[in-house]
Parts: structure tokens; sequence; C-alpha cells
């Protein structure tokens, strides 16, 4: 049976960064939120079956896998490893505009071809009972027109199977090969965004692109369902620490002392297994974002990896530097 979830708020899939190590340094900041995993070919959770194991989704749910593919056998057979493993939702990656995705023949270029993704939907539906969403873009250079999204959408849904769509609130152009050009130009357009939640009210409409604080997510769920924020949680991850107790309006759940304390212990039990810290410390450093001093603590961190000196004492001496530099509780 699926735990429930809320779609309140969600933390992008990034390509690159939303590793399982990232997704359990999230999970420590807050116990709401939906995380979404970095985006996985059909054809690489078929051949790789150790991208994850079990007990690790379990200690960071509610999670999402984000899909990429286009072919309805494929995502039936990894719709099952999905279910087997305790994800909470499949996402269907339809927005993609990177060279991968259009070789690939998936990603945006799906968004011309509806009926396919009506299939890929189909499939899962009819395989497992995880809850399946959608993220897309509200169109391309050569289809930017309100009618082109709201026609996509209205084919996408029908039947229910999917109800629930994340909408980058820009249109990508086919003419950038760079993902991320695409996330920058052309401008964000939040009303066609609040429009299909207008047009289509018993449709669950999450709001992406260009968010960056407390008061744009209250601002913007006025409009829609929920709101997803990708870069700008990875460049400043103690945001989240804020989302629990303004957003969801639960307690927050965890003090900085508390917080290293456990990442200590996670990075300690991954050295075990011959993980290399700074695969796991890469996520972290951003944790002095806006602070003063920042480029210099993170110099230290990484100093102090090279030299391998004892985990348990670094971050003792980052809690200080939190605690009596920093003021941050």
């Amino acid at each position: 049976m699926q735990k429930k979830y809320s779609n309140k708020f969600s933390v992008a899939p990034m390509l690159k960064y939303t590793d399982r190590h990232c997704l359990f340094f999230y999970r420590q900041l807050t116990k709401h939120t939906l995380l979404y995993t970095e985006m996985i070919t059909t054809h690489e959770m078929l051949f790789n079956k150790k991208i994850f194991k079990k007990k690790q989704i379990k200690n960071i749910n509610p999670l999402a896998i984000q899909l990429a593919g286009n072919n309805p056998i494929h995502f039936q057979e990894c719709a099952k490893i999905a279910h087997l493993l305790g994800f909470s939702e499949i996402n269907l990656n339809i927005g993609c505009p990177s060279q991968h995705a259009q070789n690939g023949n998936f990603g945006i270029f799906l968004m011309y071809k509806p009926k396919l993704v009506y299939q890929l939907i189909k499939s899962i539906y009819f395989t497992v009972s995880i809850p399946i969403s959608v993220k897309i873009r509200i169109g391309t250079h050569k289809d930017s027109q309100y009618k082109f999204l709201k026609k996509f959408i209205q084919q996408v849904s029908k039947n229910k199977y999917c109800n629930k769509f994340i909408i980058h609130a820009r249109i990508a152009d086919l003419r950038i090969t760079s993902p991320k050009k695409n996330r920058n130009i052309p401008e964000l357009n939040y009303q066609y965004v609040y429009q299909i939640k207008k047009d289509f009210p018993n449709l669950i409409i999450i709001l992406n692109g260009g968010i960056k604080s407390i008061q744009e997510i209250q601002q913007h769920l006025k409009h829609v369902d929920g709101i997803m924020i990708g870069r700008e949680i990875y460049k400043n991850p103690f945001l989240l620490r804020q989302i629990d107790e303004k957003i969801f309006f639960k307690q927050k759940n965890i003090k900085i002392k508390q917080f290293f304390k456990k990442m200590s212990a996670y990075i300690t039990k991954e050295q075990k297994k011959g993980t290399k810290i700074i695969h796991i410390i890469k996520h972290m450093l951003n944790i002095f974002y806006n602070q003063p001093y920042s480029k210099k603590w993170k110099l230290h961190i990484i100093q102090y990896i090279h030299h391998k000196k004892n985990i348990h004492h670094l971050f003792h001496s980052i809690y200080k530097i939190f605690n009596q530099e920093l003021k941050i509780k």
C-alpha cells in the first residue's frame, strides 16, 4: 500500500545532481517534501538493477523516480521494478530538450506524440498501483501557443490514468541543445500554467521554473496545487529547513546538531562500503550559501577530505562554525 504524500512542494529531478547521496542529505532537512531521482532512462533501469536498493528508498521516501524513454513495454517492466523497490511515484520526463533526448526520441520531443505518451502512461497504470505524473514544458519554439499545451494535456489525461502534471513555465527552444541555456531562456510564462489549472480543475498542476523564495512559493500556491524547485535548492539547500514549517505548517524537523550527527553517521557507513567522501560532501558544500566566508569554509572542507582526516572531527568543526560563528541553531 502506497503511503500518502503531499504535492504541495517538491524538489526537481536534476541530472548528475539528485543522486542517492543528495536525496538522503535533503531528507535530513525536510520530512514532508516530495523528492525526485535524477532522470533515468528505461534502458538504464532495465539493465542496471543496482541503481537503487529498497532500503535506501525506504529511508528517503516520499520519493518519485523519473523515467525517460518511448517504449510502452520498457515502461511496463520499469514500473514493476519501481513498485518492488518502493517508490512513491513514477514520473515521465516529457520536458528534457537535450541532444541526448533528441537522439533517443524522448523528453520534450514526445510532446509532439501525445498518443504515444498516453500509451506509456496506460502501460504503467495497468501494471502497478503507483501514482503517475508527467513533467513537461509549456511548449516549444515551434509551438508556443497556449492551445498546443492545452491539447496535449487534454489528450494525455484521458481516462484519468494520469492526473498530475508538472509544468516548467518556459518553452523549450529546440534550436538550443544545451539544457542549461534552456533553463534560463526564453522568458517564464506563469500565466499559461495558471490557466491550465483553471481549464483542468480536477488535475493536480505543479508549477516549476525560476522560483527562489518562500514568499514566491506562497504566492504561486494561490493559483496551482504545488511548487517544484530545482537549482535554487541545490544552490541553497537550507531553504528546505523552512519548507516543513512555512509551507506544510509542520514543526521544523531537525536541529543543526542532529543534522550533522546524522550526516556524519551516513558518511562513515558509506565509507565502509567504499564510497568516496567527496561524492557525498559535494552536495553539502552549499550549506554555507549567503554566509560570511562561504568560500573559506568550503575550501576548509575540501582540504580536510583531501588529507583523509577523521570525518567526525570534520563535522564537529563545521557544527562549531554554525553554532558559534554563524549563530544557526
